[in-house]
C-alpha cells in the first residue's frame, strides 16, 4: 500500500486501491490532498462525512467526493471498500465528459446500486489496477477510458434515483439555469440576472421553476448556493466576514440572516458546531 501511494504521488493521475477499514490511516494523506475520490463500499458499516453532511455507509454504495470537499470516515465494523482516486489535473476533463454538472454530485454524493452494476464497476477498477503496471501512452488512454465508463455508470445510477435530474433533462432551460448558478454563484443571486442570460423573462423562469421544481427561482438559487457556503465555512479558516464579502453580501449581518434562514444557525454557530 505504501509503495502504491508513493507511486501515485510521483506520476499517476488515476489509481485504484482495494482497502479495508484498517488501511484508512495509510490513505489519509490522499484523502486530504483534494483529489476526486470514488468510494465503492462492498461491505461494512459506519459513517462518511462529506462536506457538512454525514451519510451512513452501507454495502454496494458509491460515494463521490469532489476535489474541494472535506470528508472523513468512521467505521463501526470490519469494512471492505474500493477507492478510485483521480488527480486534479484531469478531474475537470473527465467530469466534463459526463454531462452532469458538478453541483449535482454535491447534492447527490451517495447512490446505492444493484449487485450486477456494482460487480461491473469493480471489474473496471481492477482492470485499471492491472493496467497501471504498464507505463505507456496506450495504457494511459485505456485507463482514462475505463475511468470515464465508471463515472458514466455512476451518473446513470444517480439519474435513476434523483427526480431533479429527470426534470432538468426534460427542460434544457432549467438545466442551463443550474449550470449558470454554478458559474456565477459567488457574484449573483438575482433571478433577473439568470433569466437575462437564458434569454427569457424573470417571470417565465419563475413559472418554470414553480411548475417543474415546486420552488420559486429565487429559492432554487439559494438552495444551490447554501451548500457551497456551508462547505466553505467548515473547510476554510478564513474570517466569516471575508466569506460574506467573497459571496458579494453587503455586510456580515445580511450574510448571517441569509444563512440562518436556510440552515437554522448563524454562520458562527454552524462553524463552532462542526
Amino acid at each position: 500500500m505504501k509503495k502504491i501511494i508513493e507511486q501515485y504521488n510521483a506520476d499517476n493521475n488515476i489509481i485504484y486501491f482495494e482497502c479495508c477499514d484498517r488501511d484508512i490511516y495509510k490513505i489519509e494523506t490522499l484523502l486530504k490532498q483534494g483529489f476526486l475520490s470514488i468510494f465503492l463500499f462492498e461491505k461494512g458499516n459506519g459513517s462518511h462525512r462529506i462536506g457538512a453532511e454525514e451519510y451512513p455507509i452501507r454495502k454496494r454504495q458509491v460515494h463521490v467526493v469532489l476535489p474541494s470537499q472535506i470528508h472523513s470516515l468512521k467505521f463501526t465494523e470490519p469494512t471492505l471498500f474500493h477507492l478510485l482516486v483521480i488527480s486534479k489535473g484531469i478531474c475537470k476533463e473527465i467530469l466534463g465528459s459526463i454531462q452532469i454538472p458538478r453541483i449535482v454530485y454535491q447534492k447527490y454524493p451517495i447512490v446505492s446500486i444493484s449487485k450486477e452494476t456494482f460487480e461491473l464497476l469493480i471489474r473496471e477498477c481492477r482492470d485499471i489496477e492491472f493496467e497501471m503496471l504498464e507505463h505507456s501512452c496506450v495504457m494511459q488512454y485505456i485507463i482514462y477510458s475505463k475511468t470515464k465508463i465508471i463515472l458514466q455508470t455512476i451518473s446513470r445510477e444517480i439519474r435513476k434515483t434523483s427526480g431533479d435530474l429527470q426534470v432538468y433533462d426534460q427542460h434544457p432551460v432549467l438545466f442551463m439555469f443550474l449550470v449558470l448558478i454554478r458559474k456565477h454563484f459567488k457574484e449573483e443571486r438575482s433571478v433577473s440576472f439568470y433569466a437575462g442570460h437564458l434569454g427569457i423573462t424573470a417571470n417565465y423562469l419563475n413559472v418554470l421553476c414553480k411548475k417543474h421544481l415546486k420552488k420559486t427561482a429565487s429559492v432554487v438559487i439559494d438552495l444551490a448556493i447554501i451548500p457551497m457556503i456551508k462547505e466553505e465555512i467548515i473547510s476554510s479558516d478564513d474570517l466569516l466576514v471575508n466569506i460574506a464579502y467573497d459571496y458579494s453580501f453587503q455586510n456580515y449581518v445580511h450574510f448571517s440572516r441569509y444563512f440562518k434562514k436556510y440552515v437554522g444557525l448563524s454562520p458562527t454557530a454552524y462553524r463552532k458546531q462542526l
